[in-house]
């Protein structure tokens, strides 16, 4: 029997269980090898189906389609196999005032335009895609295998995120401003997406998560990929439906391959205007960034915060010490609460879902939020002059529906070194139509 006559053979046997008991005999079993050869049922399945008397529809799997928040999702009522599609397209528009507004670009951009798939394989396999559009170009984010048939433990081998910061952990659709703080700049060129090894460990009231990397999928990346290891842990002592206390501690270490980074902070992503730049750091050997981060969530309030404190270690020249931070506050205007959103599993918020969704016939008023944050980096030490900056950002987040969400935000560069002093008083205005599901 040809794979094309075997598989409308499989389809004519579903079909037809509904309808029809049959008795177990030489049929049943070439019926059965078919569904097993198809993969229609599992190993496990075909040997338990083959010791009864007769089969019934109840005795194979169903198909579930449903449409949601979190995708198109199919999936077998035995949770052997399942399939999403998702993505995300964030439309932005920014624009500056100040003396340096000449020297940035205005205008709009599709900032993220992804396309996700994500898929189950008997049970315990699990492989997720994950390519961005945005800037008329295309990009992989997330390319990964895992497995979780071990209670409690994840593995995954692929292109994916470094496990350090929770601004960074947290994806664009869940952070509550529209782009990460100028601090996070001292993180990504350590800790950025790359292929590699990571188990993720979790608890009842804790998580781990550690994996050792090599570098990007970039084409474009220049001589060899170097190596490193990050890991961060997580404990909250407090976790319920209305509070959370998040507490962590995050390392890292890598080996750049071609011995040379840049540290470097853009008003937007659009603007192509550095306000503080190391320039091209030639010479680098090791890499070492720590951390602590710590966020409560109370009600409809939330307070938190991250500092790194980064080491490069130079051949040559004398060694350098970068430091940044900042510290955040959100109030839930409508009442909801960032501890709901918290995923003790991945030591990170998602974003607030709406008590009741905006609607002209239903009259609800969706999610209200303010946030406020103030940022700092410092890239100041020895013979390196790549500045210091303090940025206060002031944002109001409109949740129409889980899947849409309306952005406005204004930032402002309160005080900088004399390197980047025509950057002090600088605004920053920016807003975002976001579509995530």
């Amino acid at each position: 029997m040809t794979q094309e006559n075997r598989r409308r053979a499989s389809i004519a046997v579903v079909m037809a269980l509904p309808f029809l008991a049959a008795p177990a005999g030489a049929a049943n079993e070439e019926l059965l090898q078919i569904l097993l050869d198809n993969g229609a049922i599992t190993s496990e399945q075909y040997e338990r189906l083959r010791e009864k008397e007769e089969l019934e529809a109840k005795d194979f799997p169903k198909v579930e389609m449903s449409v949601g928040r979190r995708g198109v999702r199919v999936k077998t009522t035995d949770g052997q196999f399942a399939f999403k599609i998702g993505g995300r397209v964030h439309v932005q528009a920014s624009g500056h005032r100040g003396r340096l507004e000449g020297d940035a670009r205005n205008g709009t951009e599709i900032r993220r335009a992804r396309f996700d798939l994500e898929s189950t394989l008997y049970r315990d396999w699990h492989w997720k895609g994950e390519v961005d559009w945005a800037d008329n170009d295309v990009g992989v984010k997330d390319f990964f295998v895992s497995y979780s048939g071990l209670d409690g433990i994840g593995l995954s081998a692929g292109h994916q995120k470094q496990p350090y910061s929770l601004a960074v952990e947290m994806s664009s659709n869940d952070i509550p401003f529209i782009e990460r703080g100028v601090d996070t700049d001292l993180i990504l060129p350590f800790a950025d997406r790359a292929i590699g090894v990571r188990t993720d460990l979790s608890g009842e009231r804790w998580y781990f998560a550690g994996g050792i990397y090599g570098g990007s999928v970039d084409p474009e990346e220049l001589g060899s990929e170097g190596w490193g290891v990050a890991g961060r842990v997580v404990y909250a002592p407090i976790l319920d439906e209305r509070r959370v206390l998040h507490l962590g501690a995050r390392s890292l270490f890598r080996e750049p391959g071609d011995d040379q980074t840049r540290v470097r902070s853009e008003t937007t992503h659009m603007s192509s205007l550095f306000t503080s730049d190391t320039g091209l750091l030639q010479d680098i050997d090791q890499a070492a960034v720590v951390g602590p981060e710590a966020t409560l969530a109370w009600g409809p309030f939330s307070v938190g915060g991250e500092y790194n404190h980064a080491f490069l270690r130079r051949s040559g020249s004398s060694n350098l010490v970068f430091n940044s931070w900042h510290v955040e506050a959100t109030w839930s205007l409508t009442g909801e609460t960032r501890a709901s959103a918290y995923r003790i599993g991945s030591g990170e918020f998602e974003r607030l879902h709406p008590d009741r969704n905006f609607g002209l016939q239903s009259g609800g008023p969706g999610a209200w939020e303010l946030a406020a944050r103030y940022a700092a980096i410092d890239l100041d030490d020895e013979d390196v002059e790549g500045g210091e900056q303090g940025t206060f950002t002031l944002a109001l987040n409109w949740y129409v529906n889980p899947t849409v969400r309306l952005m406005l935000e204004w930032s402002k560069i309160l005080d900088t070194n004399s390197t980047n002093r025509d950057a002090e008083d600088l605004d920053v205005f920016q807003s975002r139509v976001q579509f995530a599901f």
